[in-house]
């Protein structure tokens, strides 16, 4: 090995060679730590998206893989089952209507649950078959099926409920009434009212219920015959329904209100003439009446 002689100068060209060489390096350190992150940060996103805790979005599932859900729901493993009864209830397919009225009586409550649910979602396609389920032997599956009828938001069903609010059972006459409600949608609005005279009570009770979702002006004078009706339930869901609807008109109605004979009503009555006039007359019906005189026209 020869040694440079002491005071000379290195060579000019090695020094450049070996600083070119420490940047190349650098350079390549510093993409591959780029790389590094980002390929972490991808696969990391994958196991997210796909978790096994995550439901799918509702395009998920295609239209062959259906079966393989309905198959899902007797399975041994209560959380397949689970899974496969709210994943059916997002691919809206007809096939799943059968198979998930058929677990409602089963002993897993999650799944029942679940099973509600996906009905639900299925929106029009569930209306005749929960109609027929209605009837069934089974007191569960009846009970089941009319907690899904009530879960119902799809516009579509919008015409078969409103046919059903003549069913011979007041059951499903109930729960349509309380599905139309969901729906919100104004043309309900006449045969929601013709429900108020229905021989069932709970019916009345979900026809008023509902009238006061859908907040329309035309519902404010059978709301007010429905506030003479003899069962307590009824008066009490015409009043709260009265009370959201945004029209002066409701005033004159729960003015009248203030004379019945459950201290409840007359509360609800009074709290919302407050809201709606900024007086506060306490439940003396005759300044209420006398004001109201006074200030209907305007």
């Amino acid at each position: 090995m020869f040694l440079k002689p002491a005071g000379e100068k290195p060579d000019s060209g090695t020094e450049s060679h070996s600083a070119e060489a420490t940047r190349v390096s650098i350079q390549i350190i510093a993409m591959l730590r780029i790389t590094l992150i980002l390929a972490v940060f991808f696969f990391y996103s994958l196991s997210v998206s796909h978790s096994e805790y995550n439901y799918p979005d509702d395009d998920y599932y295609e239209f062959d893989q259906v079966e393989e859900l309905i198959q899902n729901l007797n399975s041994e493993n209560p959380n397949v089952q689970r899974r496969a009864a709210w994943a059916l209830g997002e691919t809206r397919d007809p096939r799943g209507v059968g198979p998930l009225i058929a677990v409602l009586n089963d002993g897993n409550r999650s799944l029942q649950i679940n099973a509600i649910y996906a009905l639900g979602r299925m929106g029009a396609l569930a209306v005749v078959p929960l109609i027929k389920a209605l009837e069934d032997g089974d007191r569960v599956i009846r009970i089941n099926s009319a907690k899904a009828m009530k879960k119902i938001r799809d516009p579509n069903a919008l015409g078969l409920l409103i046919l059903v609010l003549e069913d011979k059972n007041p059951y499903v006459r109930l729960n349509a009434a309380w599905a139309l409600g969901n729906i919100r949608d104004r043309r309900a609005v006449e045969p929601l009212s013709k429900a108020l005279k229905d021989e069932n009570s709970n019916v009345r009770k979900n026809a008023a219920w509902a009238l006061g979702k859908i907040k329309d002006p035309r519902a404010i004078e059978p709301l007010a015959n429905a506030l003479k009706d003899n069962v307590l339930n009824v008066r009490t869901r015409a009043v709260g329904a009265l009370r959201v609807i945004e029209d002066f008109r409701v005033v004159g109605h729960l003015i009248t209100a203030l004379d019945d004979n459950n201290q409840r009503i007359r509360n609800s009555a009074l709290e919302a003439l407050e809201e709606k006039t900024g007086e506060n007359f306490g439940q003396n019906a005759l300044k209420w009446q006398k004001w109201w005189r006074q200030n209907r026209k305007n």
